[in-house]
């Protein structure tokens, strides 16, 4: 079932943050049932990129559009989307993505973008059709987790920063080096300077020789 919301007086963002939801934009939760173990539920934040991609490449071109760990999509190099996914009863969850179309916010500590400025015809309407069409692709090509692997190729291919330098913060801890890629399980690979591997599951990300 999709719901969609024309504006939202109460967005929220990843850790709870606020998602300032004006109308112009594209709101809209995918309540999704789900045959797959627990373990494989957080799949679906990385399949979910994945189809945010491939909407926002459609209208503004596949060149200037990159994926941010663990699952923003940018839009020459700023935010252009944002994504939720949590658990419902009954074996279900909602996807929840926000797609920047008709403008962004401003005055965040990162850079933001939207659709329209590459291609000014488009309405939510048009990016909601491709959206829902590239989800429900890349679900299929997920199979319930059984060919996760592929869509980690595919995630790969289209990441944001590797080879550059990274700062993750985890709390009180701050962990800085290169980024060399994701996991097979979709963590984040960061190499520091004495050439030990870090595994990031969780933590804020910034790339600090681009903006991110």
């Amino acid at each position: 079932m999709w719901i969609i919301a024309d504006e939202q007086s109460g967005g929220r963002g990843r850790l709870g943050r606020t998602w300032v939801s004006k109308a112009g934009n594209l709101y809209v939760s995918l309540l999704l049932p789900v045959r797959a173990s627990s373990l494989t539920i957080p799949q679906l934040s990385f399949v979910t990129a994945l189809a945010v991609h491939d909407t926002v490449a459609q209208f503004c071109g596949a060149d200037i559009v990159r994926l941010k760990w663990p699952n923003d999509c940018l839009l020459d190099g700023a935010k252009v989307s944002g994504i939720l996914c949590e658990t419902a009863e009954g074996g279900q969850v909602v996807i929840g993505t926000g797609i920047n179309v008709a403008h962004s916010p401003e005055g965040l500590a990162y850079r933001t973008a939207h659709v329209s400025t590459h291609a000014p015809s488009v309405d939510v309407r048009a990016v909601f059709e491709a959206y829902a069409s590239a989800l429900l692709k890349r679900l299929s090509q997920w199979d319930g987790g059984r060919a996760f692997a592929g869509i980690m190729t595919a995630w790969n291919e289209r990441a944001h920063g590797v080879s550059q330098p990274v700062q993750v913060v985890q709390g009180n801890r701050t962990i800085t080096g290169t980024f060399t890629g994701l996991g097979s399980d979709g963590a984040l690979i960061v190499t520091t300077a004495d050439g030990a591997r870090e595994t990031i599951y969780a933590g804020d990300v910034t790339f600090t020789t681009a903006m991110a």
